[in-house]
């Protein structure tokens, strides 16, 4: 028996995605049979994104915004609206992570990291999610990550901020539960331009896939998927959730 995630008639909107882990849940949801609208800072790798979704029969509307500008959450909300019609489907994929230690953490290191991966995640699912409320159906799907519950080497304000990401993602599934869900998946270390220059250290590798129950990296693949599943009605009774996707790397 094989179960086929469905997606036809579905209209989702994807952030950062330009690359790595948002690109691919783009193309996994087209392949799913939904159209997209899909979200980042540099238009032409987007240009690139909506022709290849064009190419597999899906509509696709690309939106070069800074999510960093308060401008730009009911900009881009809006626009979704007006092009595509009602947005059944929220990913949250933008994120920035800043490589410094504790010590050297600068006031625009910190901000820059709260500012895209919790500010602009907030306020965009504010303006989507109140227009998904007002239509009475949605799903909101943030990427957090393995470190927002176990404590790891990454820096300190990046683990934050996703752990921020969790909580609000629980937060928003008590109140806009039964109509629209909200649930999360945290990818572990998976094959990405954020992880390429850590994981190109063979040490670093080695050390990954020793630790991990599946004994290899994970890819964007792992969690597109996933993402898929709670973006259709397969999911319709959770809500809530941050799951993890790490091979089993926590567990050991």
């Amino acid at each position: 028996m094989s179960l086929k995630i469905d997606l036809d008639g579905q209209t989702a909107l994807v952030t950062g995605a330009s690359r790595g882990i948002g690109r691919d849940i783009a193309l996994t949801l087209a392949e799913g049979g939904a159209d997209l609208v899909v979200v980042a800072r540099n238009v032409d790798p987007l240009d690139d994104l909506a022709k290849e979704i064009g190419e597999r029969g899906q509509r696709c509307v690309p939106v070069a915004a800074d999510l960093n500008l308060p401008e730009s959450w009911e900009e881009v909300a809006e626009r979704a609206w007006t092009e595509m019609g009602p947005i059944d489907v929220l990913v949250n994929a933008a994120g920035v992570i800043v490589r410094r230690e504790p010590p050297d953490v600068t006031l625009e290191d910190f901000d820059s990291t709260f500012d895209l991966n919790v500010r602009a995640t907030f306020f965009l699912t504010q303006a989507v999610g109140r227009r998904m409320l007002e239509a009475g159906a949605g799903s909101v799907v943030t990427i957090t990550s393995v470190a927002a519950g176990t404590v790891t080497k990454a820096p300190v304000t990046y683990q934050a901020s996703k752990a921020a990401l969790v909580q609000m993602t629980k937060a928003l599934a008590i109140r806009w539960g039964p109509t629209v869900r909200v649930n999360s998946v945290a990818p572990g270390y998976v094959e990405t331009d954020m992880n390429r220059d850590w994981l190109a250290d063979p040490d670093n590798r080695r050390w990954l896939v020793d630790h991990t129950a599946m004994q290899r990296v994970g890819e964007p693949s792992d969690v597109s998927g996933l993402v898929a599943y709670l973006a259709s009605p397969l999911s319709s009774f959770i809500n809530g959730q941050n799951i993890v996707v790490d091979g089993g790397w926590n567990t050991l």
